[in-house]
């Protein structure tokens, strides 16, 4: 299988059910900086779908986060409206965060049907990035609701094993020869480093219940030949140890909030093509990249936090163990 059909192994427990979603949000966000708590007023949804198709029910509440933390400390509701497809909320949902942290946040807002059983379905959902926001403004904002990116809709996801990564970024100030700006180097700009530390419980993809493996590294946009990085091959095992550096050059750190890093594992199969055995991506997860939306700006989970995590403390290595996306 091709990395077109990598979907996220990662949704909310939930019934995503079959709705298909309509409708928007409409809100307006504003920063207090005395209290440094920035101030969420979910003001209504117009349009939504039914949660309930048979009984042409919907009582639907609004959910949030601050990506990319989905911890339940992150969250906040609204209070749930019965029996409305346009429900009118007025409510203010508060977090207490610096000014200086939210530039690396996203919004997510997503909405749900609860019903008396207490089951919650997918309506739709929508991120908003706040490195661009003017939280002076307080206008209020209408965005249309999508489906969740990627999300298996039967909620089955093939376990595929896990890979241990460790990331650097080492800003051009701080890694060795960036003075030396000789022209035609890719010397401007950071560091990126990537230790392909190991897999553990990949598929067999061999007759003897073993793979020969290996990652195949892209930071894209860009999915060329300098873009691309491998470890050599391990052989006759499941639970490989690589212990390999993928270095890239020539990143910025507001480059960071636009590329993303994929990683893909592969049986090597000498005389035919090569098998597909699981994939991560780390990035921002907001689905944009340099103002264009992109369906491969799609982690989630530990790839979020890894990035994230890597980000925040340049210079240091930042470990995470992921689980691969079939």
């Amino acid at each position: 299988s091709t990395l077109g059909s990598m979907v996220s192994i990662y949704s909310e427990a939930g019934d995503f059910g079959n709705v298909v979603v309509t409708g928007g949000i409409s809100f307006s966000l504003s920063y207090e900086q005395k209290m440094q708590t920035l101030f969420i007023h979910v003001k209504e949804c117009r349009q939504l779908a039914y949660g309930d198709e048979g009984k042409k029910r919907s009582n639907p509440y609004v959910k949030t986060y601050l990506l990319p933390d989905k911890s339940r400390q992150g969250k906040r509701k609204t209070t749930i409206k019965r029996n409305t497809v346009n429900p009118l909320y007025n409510e203010l949902l508060k977090y207490e965060i610096n000014k200086s942290l939210l530039v690396a946040r996203t919004l997510q807002f997503s909405v749900w049907h609860h019903d008396r059983f207490g089951r919650n379905t997918f309506l739709g959902e929508v991120e908003v990035p706040l490195d661009v926001w003017n939280f002076e403004s307080h206008l209020e904002e209408f965005l249309p609701l999508h489906g969740k990116i990627g999300a298996d809709a039967a909620g089955l996801h093939q376990y595929k094993g896990e890979l241990v990564v460790s990331m650097k970024y080492i800003p051009s100030s701080k890694h060795p020869g960036a003075g030396n700006s000789r022209k035609g180097k890719m010397g401007e700009g950071g560091e990126l480093q990537v230790w392909i530390k190991e897999a553990k419980n990949l598929t067999a993809a061999k007759s003897g219940g073993t793979s020969d493996s290996f990652v195949k590294g892209y930071l894209l946009p860009h999915k060329n030949k300098a873009s691309k990085r491998k470890t050599p091959v391990v052989k006759k095992t499941l639970n490989p140890h690589y212990n390999h550096t993928f270095v890239y050059n020539g990143v910025n750190p507001e480059d960071l909030q636009h590329i993303c890093l994929e990683l893909t594992v592969w049986d090597r199969e000498p005389l035919s093509s090569n098998d597909f055995l699981g994939g991560v991506r780390l990035g921002v997860g907001n689905g944009m990249s340099n103002g264009q939306a992109v369906d491969w700006m799609d982690s989630t989970g530990e790839e979020l936090n890894l990035w994230q995590k890597m980000r925040q403390y340049p210079g240091s290595w930042a470990e995470g163990t992921l689980q691969l996306r079939s």
